[in-house]
């Protein structure tokens, strides 16, 4: 049997339907590409990019938007919690509204101006001004909570002020 060359191969991977075969540099590389190729059967080789049913699509959307109406529905349920997130920097104070949204036929918050903190639970965003108390569900405050308490957290296992957990002695007395 007659060795092909690679520009050979390369025009016989393209007449197997792989179109960028640029992108070989040896024969090696060609060969073992046609090999698992012509292995395959033809209804097996699939496409990187599959169609999108537009049907399927929209019962997946329709599904979203239930979960973050029924996040919506319990964080109403929810006893109702005093916070102040406090403002960062130049912020200045949030300002959010209840709105009427004619479509939803119910309230809607609506960021005025200032600064907010948004809390997203399942696709619901809740939105929280800085800078004042105001009365949250638990959830939302029990998120912002982690939030701070896990800045609070951040780097103290590195700090030169800690106490060795194995000498029970300052890090800082050991150096």
């Amino acid at each position: 049997m007659e060795e092909k060359t690679l520009k050979e191969l390369k025009e016989e991977l393209k007449g197997l339907g792989f179109t960028n075969v640029d992108i070989f540099t040896t024969k090696t590389q060609v060969q073992t590409t046609i090999d698992a190729l012509k292995s395959k059967p033809k209804e097996t080789v699939t496409t990187i990019n599959p169609s999108i049913n537009p049907k399927e699509e929209k019962k997946i959307e329709k599904n979203w938007e239930n979960k973050a109406e029924q996040m919506r529905i319990k964080l109403e349920g929810q006893p109702k919690v005093r916070i102040l997130v406090p403002l960062e920097g130049k912020e200045t104070q949030g300002v959010v509204r209840l709105v009427y949204n004619e479509k939803k036929k119910r309230q809607e918050q609506k960021h005025i101006s200032g600064a907010v903190q948004p809390v997203t639970l399942n696709g619901f965003m809740y939105l929280v001004p800085k800078g004042m108390y105001v009365e949250v569900p638990e959830q939302v405050a029990q998120v912002i909570q982690d939030k701070f308490n896990q800045t609070n957290e951040a780097g103290k296992d590195i700090l030169i002020d800690r106490i060795d957990p194995e000498t029970g002695r300052s890090v800082a007395d050991q150096l």
